[in-house]
Formats: C-alpha cells, sequence, structure tokens
C-alpha cells in the first residue's frame, strides 16, 4: 500500500474469504462514500484522482449515503451492499463494520466476482 495513505483499513486475518485479504475500513466520521474510495485506493494500492475510477461506475454514491446514513446504528435499516471496485470487493455493512477484500489479480484467481444487494 502506498505510504502517504491515512490507514483507512485495518489488516483482519479472520474476515478473509475465497483467497482474498480483508480489510476493516475505518470511518473515522468521514463521508461513507468518500471513506470507501480512499479504502479501495488504498487496498488496491492505487491514487483514485490520477487513474480515474468512479465509485458511481458501479453503484450509485447518493443512494449508498441514503441507504446506510451515518445514523444508521439506530437499527433503521438492516442489510449489505456488495461490489466491485477496482478488482477489490466492497461490503457496506448497515452496522458501519464495512470490509474490503484485496483485487482477485492479486491472488491470481480467475472466477467472477459476486454482487449482492441490501
Amino acid at each position: 500500500m502506498k505510504g502517504d495513505t491515512t490507514d483507512i483499513v485495518e489488516r483482519d486475518p479472520s474476515l478473509d474469504s475465497d483467497g482474498r485479504a480483508a480489510y476493516r475500513v475505518n470511518t473515522d466520521g468521514r463521508g461513507l462514500t468518500a471513506t470507501i474510495v480512499g479504502a479501495v485506493a488504498e487496498v488496491a494500492d492505487c491514487d483514485p484522482v490520477s487513474e480515474g475510477f468512479r465509485l458511481y461506475d458501479v453503484v450509485d454514491p447518493e443512494a449508498l449515503e441514503r441507504l446506510f446514513p451515518d445514523d444508521a446504528a439506530d437499527g433503521r435499516v438492516v442489510g449489505t451492499v456488495t461490489f466491485e471496485l477496482r478488482g477489490c470487493r466492497v461490503e457496506v455493512h448497515s452496522d458501519g463494520e464495512h470490509v474490503v477484500y484485496a483485487p482477485e489479480e492479486a491472488h491470481h484467481d480467475s472466477h467472477s466476482p459476486s454482487v449482492g444487494s441490501a
């Protein structure tokens, strides 16, 4: 991972899945979509600005924010949205425990990514 990151993610081997390393996402009061983009950039070791990847190419950021607002911990919303971004599998959970899995190509795995919804 790039040395200039703000450590948005923390490695958690207990969450590894399908041969992919798992990283817990630390939101620390940042907006959900900005946090997800930063976490993917950190795990995929890339710069989201210069490499031009966009979250809205795979999921509607406004819809994601509406599904899981900052105050979602009150129990109103229950569910998970799963999608792929820059080769990373991203799981956004209503309880705030978001996870980013390392890109598949890092593990030379050729199976298709799975997509889920709330």
